[in-house]
């Protein structure tokens, strides 16, 4: 799939994929409920750390915003799909002066050291180059938050899903994560496991 292709197929689905933050009580009751685990553990790490500025890679509709910028972080959204620009744009508007969405993908990301943060939430399971998306948000960043899917029957599904769209959709193991790390010249300081769903990662420069 071309990456043209790529932001069309979400960008076609924003509102879809959108609609699965708007109450944790259904995403939960429809298995969904990892989003929300995700969400809430990035900003713990991003609290932890005592950023001050985050890159929000593939930010899509706006999740994150609200959550950081309320707790005074600066958040700079990334998403390359026109429609989720579009609804991360309203919900940027509520926390003025605080986050900024532009339209780009993570193939774009060439600041160095521009963010105490990099987040990337449900990006890796579409990447198929994801030591050079992991790079990227190193450089740009000391530290990087992404989640990454499991292997298993879910993820089978949503390759069977997906792929008849022409969508790759990849899953990670523990092992994989620490490989991946080292290849991206980073070390994996934790992995959360997300149930069935995967794993919330957090990678740093080496000695960071």
């Amino acid at each position: 799939m071309s990456p043209a292709e790529f932001d069309r197929y979400f960008h076609d689905r924003a509102s879809r994929f959108a609609a699965f933050y708007r109450s944790e009580a259904l995403s939960r009751l429809i298995g969904r409920g990892p989003l929300f685990d995700r969400l809430r553990g990035s900003v713990d790490i991003v609290t932890a750390l005592h950023a001050t500025h985050v890159l929000d890679v593939g930010c899509g509709s706006g999740p994150l915003f609200a959550p950081l910028a309320e707790g005074g972080v600066r958040v700079t959204g990334l998403d390359p799909a026109p429609a989720m620009v579009a609804l991360a744009q309203v919900e940027a508007q509520r926390h003025p002066g605080m986050v900024t969405v532009q339209d780009r993908g993570w193939e774009a990301i060439e600041e160095t050291d521009a963010y105490d943060v990099a987040v990337a939430l449900g990006v890796f399971d579409y990447v198929d180059e994801p030591a050079v998306l992991l790079e990227a948000m190193g450089r740009a960043a000391p530290h990087v938050v992404a989640s990454f899917p499991a292997p298993g029957l879910r993820l089978r599904l949503r390759q069977v899903r997906y792929g008849a769209r022409g969508v790759h959709v990849h899953g990670y193991r523990a092992d994989d994560l620490h490989r991946l790390a080292q290849r991206s010249g980073l070390v994996a300081l934790e992995l959360r496991p997300l149930g069935r769903a995967g794993y919330l990662a957090h990678f740093a420069r080496p000695g960071g």
